[in-house]
């Protein structure tokens, strides 16, 4: 079967459109749901930024540039 390095199938290039259907649907279905896993990791990683740079705002997290000792 051929597949991508990730996994996904790939048509045949000796079928007709019809007779890999089902394959394209998966491969389809497979790269929505890697790009989806993908973009929900970028907004909890933003969203810990966020966190993270609000909490030094308020100082309550601590550098070691900011106290001296």
């Amino acid at each position: 079967m051929d597949e991508t390095e990730r996994g996904f199938k790939l048509p045949h290039k000796d079928n007709i459109a019809s007779d890999d259907v089902m394959r394209i649907r998966e491969t389809i279905e497979k790269i929505d749901n890697d790009l989806s896993q993908q973009e929900q990791g970028q907004a909890d990683l933003k969203g810990h930024f966020d966190r993270h740079a609000f909490e030094q705002f308020l100082n309550l997290w601590s550098t070691p540039y900011d106290n001296p000792f």
